[in-house]
Formats: C-alpha cells, sequence, structure tokens
C-alpha cells in the first residue's frame, strides 16, 4: 500500500547553520489493514518521516510510493490532488479552538454532491465514533479524547487508502489509549482492509496496539517490539489484555 524506501532528509540547524541529518536511509511498508507506528523522542524526525510519507514534504533522496503511483516523482499540483483523494493527514497542531468541529469532518467530505448528503455523511461518521454529542461543539472545547473521535472521524469520512497520524494518541493514559486503539482497529475493518495506517508516537504505550513498531534513533528506523521479527513484547501485553478482558 505505502512504502517508503531508503529516504534522507537534513535540515541547516542554529545560527552557524550547522547540517543535521534527520532521516538516513529510513524504509519501511505499510500493509493495507495494518497499523505500522513509529516511536522516538521529541525532535527525534518522526514528524518529518510522516510528512514526507503523506506527500507533504519531499525528501532529499529515496522513494515513497502509494500502490503503484510513486510520489516522489509527482509535481506538488499532481501530488495535492492524490492527497486530497486517497491521504489522510491527522494531527492536533494548528487547528483553531473557535472551528466547529461539524466543519473539520465536512472537509473530508468536499466530493459529496449535495449539502444534504455531506451533513448526512457527517452525522454518520460521529455516531460511528460515539461522539454525537460533539457534533456542534467547537474543537477548543473538547477533551483529548473527543478531540482524537472527532480526528478519527475526519480521517475516515471520505474513505482513503492511508491515514498519516502524527502523535495523536500521546498522553491519552489508559483506558482512553486503548479504547482510542481498539476504535481505530474497528474503522480499518470497516474499510474493508483497502486503508493502513502509520502513526507516531512519542512514548512506546501509545503504539502497543500497532502491528509493527519501529524506533527511529539518529534518523534510522530500527524494528523493535510489534515488528514480525521480534513481537513477543507485543504479544504478552495483547495477552494480558485478553486476560483482563
Amino acid at each position: 500500500m505505502l512504502v517508503l524506501s531508503e529516504v534522507c532528509q537534513g535540515f541547516s540547524h542554529g545560527r552557524s547553520k550547522r547540517w543535521l541529518q534527520v532521516l538516513s536511509d529510513a524504509s519501511l511498508n505499510v500493509e493495507t489493514g495494518e497499523v505500522v507506528a513509529v516511536i522516538g523522542g521529541r525532535l527525534a524526525g518522526k514528524t518529518t518521516l510522516l510528512r514526507i510519507a503523506a506527500g507533504l514534504a519531499e525528501p532529499e533522496s529515496g522513494l515513497v510510493r502509494l500502490g503503484d503511483v510513486t510520489l516522489t516523482d509527482l509535481a506538488d499540483r499532481e501530488r495535492t490532488k492524490l492527497r486530497e483523494r486517497e491521504i489522510v493527514w491527522l494531527n492536533t497542531v494548528g487547528t483553531s479552538a473557535k472551528l466547529r468541529v461539524s466543519k473539520i469532518v465536512g472537509y473530508s467530505l468536499a466530493e459529496c454532491r449535495g449539502r444534504s448528503e455531506r451533513e448526512r455523511r457527517v452525522a454518520e461518521m460521529f455516531e460511528r465514533v460515539g461522539a454525537t454529542d460533539c457534533m456542534e461543539s467547537r474543537w477548543g472545547d473538547l477533551s483529548r479524547f473527543e478531540q482524537v473521535l472527532v480526528a478519527y472521524a475526519q480521517a475516515f469520512a471520505g474513505r482513503p487508502r492511508v491515514v498519516v497520524i502524527d502523535d495523536l494518541l500521546d498522553g491519552l493514559g489508559e483506558p482512553w489509549t486503548r479504547e482510542a486503539s481498539d476504535l481505530l482497529r474497528s474503522l480499518l475493518e470497516d474499510a474493508g482492509h483497502n486503508c493502513g495506517v502509520l502513526m507516531s508516537a512519542s512514548d512506546r504505550d501509545s503504539a502497543l496496539y500497532a502491528d509493527r513498531v519501529w524506533l527511529l534513533d539518529a534518523g534510522r528506523l530500527i524494528p523493535t517490539a510489534g515488528h514480525r521479527e521480534g513481537e513477543a513484547d507485543i504479544l504478552a501485553f495483547r495477552h494480558r489484555r485478553a486476560t483482563a478482558d
């Protein structure tokens, strides 16, 4: 579904303009129906990696491919059109506190024919994520967990192929992280395994429900718990969760 291959990116940093290599030959893939998480500390480069994956930024080198289309070969305008149809970028940074959340979800449904159809689809998505009571609220009046629900409704309303989530679940704590992760999995199932999720997290707990987890350290991606070649920790966690249920 989504492939990043040998992606490199760097920036000049500080007054001295010292070159900082943020990503070094970063490679990963996201299959349909799965959640892939990238964890790492603050300023590790997670947002840079995800912005490149979502087609919001271009790498210095390497490629990004969505299905049969190579994003890194597209002009800006073509990449923008593809994002509008098939890739959703989610984070809470920069969202106006005064914005009514029904409009946030409605933005994902520009292709709907007529206002009534769009309003119906918006209402259906709010009901699906359990946030009907929030429909007429403003973004700044929501709790962190309610903001996650609204973000999910926005992401899946337009039936994208890839959802890219930047640090959205950080700091929720249990049981909210668990509930948000279960809902994400359920929304993926609704999509009929025609969608995949790439997410970032600053803490390990936020990524415990992912199918595969990568650590971004010193610009390099390292497979960790949840990766198919070393998933003992994640399996143990899921066993404890199932026992508790």
